[in-house]
């Protein structure tokens, strides 16, 4: 019989009941089954439902009042946990944190909290793109290399000795000291990505040096890390200890690397392209994963190295990355995760900041941050990266986040770690979590990138230069239906004509953009996603009429990012104008087969922040595709002008048209009855546009110029009903998207697009089965 002074809390499925052992369900039978004076809080179960809707439903609350400060997430995780820690509820309400919070309540919370670590690591390893280091430059193996190493050596050293000789710790104590010290030195390449993710910045081009420079950085402290366990074992244990652990780690590794690598190639083969990934297959990846971290722990590996190393295995991108991602991501990000966090905060106790702190955890988190930073802002700047960015960069390689907390936790029931050094350690990573943010959101503010910047407009580009194009495509009708647009603006007589075409996708199973351009080689593991994109731009090269330049690029990011990898390429390239497709699709019977919401966001978001013009390609033609080649056949081009810059852009663009002798203009320019309607600045503007294609509708036969006399709205709506039925193939409006004329008086209250302006919103109507495309042009917005 067992011991009756035992404690009650021994096994979680026991209680003493007398002299006997009497077994308790893990799950209750209900508040009316439970017998005289007993609770439902005996039922563990019970206590872990109520304690993750209590961790949730605070932090969801804190995170709802903190959002206007644009504090990460994680803060309102830790400071839910200190609410519910001994700082306040385990204070002021003991009772109630006695019951929903037992000792042994916490081993299961803190057992859920490692499991979900585990496979966040493992999540971390897919999308870690590993060959972003094949394609680092010198800059970003200087400032990666710089920022780790020398911290390393010298904070953690010089903070071992203050902690021996100033305060006068014992030997036992010395492994937390090293702990807490590598880890405030350590650059976190998944806190970096998730940063640059929160400050939306990841695939711009200081994201992308950031990025890399991080990535680099992580993967020498493992390395570091690694060595420095291995001396350890020597000098506790011996040599042939430490020897035995290398060897085991190694050939772990090369299990891994090898026969796991090999077997998860041959589940990608066995995958049909477009099919899922067969459950199966994924339960042997988890199971690997859970195997690999049990063999790695007893081998001398940290737990959680295993599962990130194998999935460093895996390709990243479809079919099997994408599949993990998608099956585990949001479990493990959204749920159980955050547990690691609020776990954090709840074991921290504020009211141990009250005593006099250590001299090694002050040095550690002043001089030690500032040393770090310097080592990372003094290579920046030696290699010409700007004030600014630098210390951007600087601040963003010293952030802390859920990877720090995660080793904290891990490791503070192994070591001699009191309340008052793990408080100072999450205290530590609440901080900079808070403030690197926060500073870096003021030094460094995308939306001033393209501010300023001189005028690029079809309407304005030089005659010596040329117009450049920059055409983007999601998929590979979105090119086919550019193509006859690129090629109607590249007359054989005109101006030289530049294009670069962007395909755009959506990042999966990663977490590092890319944007490659193909024609300096640059490849990735999913070339056969974009080479039928890059073929249709080569054919069309291939078949201009005369030497007209064409790149080819590949933008790799997320989806409410991807409209800075468009906006970038266009500041690079000095571009005039970018063409966007649709967000709805027809097929050749007229019936609309797609409406995207994201697509249309993503249009909407080019358009606020372009660095040119920007045109929607409507494709109601499918015919649109085919090439001019026929000389006897006809192609009816109408410009509607309403006046103002947005219909100046479309007349310019309409005018390169006319170059084509198989092209045949037609410019219907709507004017109000009212004379004094005509008279100013933007009139006068419109008036010396219109002159030139006056004059040509005299002298060229493919010239067509008529003005209609427009009173209101609703005759211009009559106007652009009578277009649909001229049946033309490509209808030219601008967008309007400041006008206050007459001219479109009552129609903006129908209008459904408001992207597409009023005339473009009737043109583009799901309701309209003409095969018809329309080309909807904003002019360059200046001082966005």
């Amino acid at each position: 019989m067992p011991d009756s002074s035992a404690s009650n809390d021994l096994d979680p499925k026991y209680r003493m009941d007398g002299s006997c052992w009497k077994f308790v369900p893990v799950i209750s039978g209900g508040f009316f089954n439970e017998e005289y004076g007993d609770s439902i809080f005996k039922h563990h179960l019970i206590v872990l439902q109520l304690q993750l809707a209590l961790i949730f439903s605070l932090a969801t609350l804190i995170h709802l009042l903190l959002r206007h400060f644009y504090l990460p997430r994680l803060i309102s995780e830790v400071l839910a946990g200190v609410i519910l820690g001994p700082t306040v509820l385990g204070r002021y309400f003991p009772d109630i944190s006695a019951t929903l919070f037992s000792h042994q309540s916490l081993k299961v919370l803190s057992t859920l909290t490692r499991f979900g670590y585990l496979f966040f690591m493992f999540l971390i390893g897919v999308k870690m793109d590993v060959n972003l280091i094949k394609k680092s430059g010198r800059r970003e193996w200087t400032i990666g290399s710089f920022v780790i190493v020398f911290p390393i050596l010298f904070i953690v050293t010089i903070a071992k000795n203050i902690s021996l000789k100033v305060d006068k710790i014992g030997e036992e104590s010395l492994e937390w000291v090293s702990l807490f010290a590598g880890l405030i030195m350590l650059t976190s390449f998944p806190v970096v990505a998730i940063l640059l993710m929160h400050l939306k910045i990841i695939n711009s081009e200081l994201g992308n040096l950031t990025l890399s420079s991080a990535l680099i950085s992580d993967l020498i402290s493992v390395v570091i890390v690694n060595l420095d366990k291995f001396g350890q074992l020597t000098r506790l244990a011996s040599e042939r200890v430490a020897l035995k652990s290398m060897f085991l780690v190694l050939t772990l590794i090369m299990f891994v690397v090898t026969i796991l690598r090999g077997m998860i190639y041959w589940i990608i083969r066995r995958t049909p392209e477009g099919k899922p990934v067969k459950d199966a297959y994924l339960f042997f990846v988890i199971i690997a994963l859970l195997v690999v971290a049990v063999v790695g722990e007893n081998a001398g590996l940290q737990y959680m190295y295993g599962p990130f190393i194998l999935g460093l295995t895996v390709p990243t991108g479809h079919p099997l990355a994408s599949t993990l991602i998608e099956k585990l991501d949001t479990i493990v990000s959204g749920w159980m995760l955050p547990l690691m966090s609020t776990y954090c905060g709840y074991r921290s106790d504020l009211w141990e900041l009250k005593k006099k702190p250590p001299a090694w955890i002050m040095f550690t988190i002043t001089f030690g941050v500032l040393f770090k930073t310097t080592c990372g802002f003094i290579p920046a700047i030696c290699l010409k990266v700007p004030l600014k960015d630098a210390t951007a960069m600087a601040l963003m390689l010293t952030c802390k986040g859920i990877i720090e907390l995660g080793c904290f936790a891990t490791n503070a029931d192994k070591q001699a770690t009191g309340p008052q050094d793990f408080t100072w350690a999450v205290f530590s990573v609440f901080i900079f979590a808070a403030l690197v943010p926060t500073i870096t959101r003021f030094l460094y503010d995308p939306s001033k990138t393209y501010r300023g910047y001189q005028k690029r407009t079809v309407l304005n580009s030089s005659l010596n230069e040329g117009v450049r194009m920059l055409a983007c495509a999601h998929r590979k009708d979105d090119a086919l239906s550019t193509i006859k647009l690129l090629q109607l603006s590249n007359p054989f007589i005109g101006t030289p004509l530049s294009v670069y075409g962007l395909y755009l996708e959506q990042l999966v199973g990663g977490s590092s953009p890319l944007l490659l351009n193909h024609q300096l080689g640059q490849k990735s593991c999913s070339d056969g996603r974009w080479q039928q994109i890059i073929d249709v731009f080569n054919h069309f090269k291939n078949h201009c009429s005369k030497p007209t330049q064409v790149q080819v690029y590949t933008a790799i990011s997320p989806q409410t990012l991807m409209h800075e990898d468009v906006c970038w390429v266009a500041f690079q390239n000095s571009v005039s104008l970018i063409i966007l497709p649709f967000h709805r699709k027809w097929n050749r019977k007229g019936k609309m087969i797609a409406d995207s919401k994201e697509l249309r966001a993503f249009n909407i978001r080019v358009m606020n922040k372009a660095p040119c013009s920007v045109g929607i390609l409507v494709d109601h033609d499918r015919s649109l595709r085919l090439p001019i080649t026929d000389k006897s056949s006809t192609y009816r081009v109408c410009v509607m002008y309403l006046g103002g810059k947005d219909d100046r852009e479309a007349l310019a663009i309409g005018r390169r048209m006319k170059g084509w002798p198989s092209v045949y203009l037609t410019v219907v320019r709507c004017k109000e009855d009212d004379d004094a309607a005509q008279k100013g600045w933007e009139s006068m503007l419109d008036d010396e546009c219109l002159r030139e294609i006056k004059h040509q509708s005299r002298e060229c036969n493919n010239v067509l110029y008529k003005e209609e006399i427009v009173r209101h709205g609703a005759d211009t709506s009559s106007i652009v009903g009578s277009l649909l039925d001229e049946n033309y193939d490509l209808i030219i409006v601008g967008r309007h998207s400041d006008s206050n004329s007459s001219l479109i008086e009552g129609l903006s209250a129908w209008t459904e697009l408001p992207e597409l302006g009023a005339i473009g919103d009737m043109l583009a109507s799901s309701e309209i089965s003409k095969s018809v495309s329309i080309f909807v042009v904003q002019q360059q917005v200046i001082g966005k």
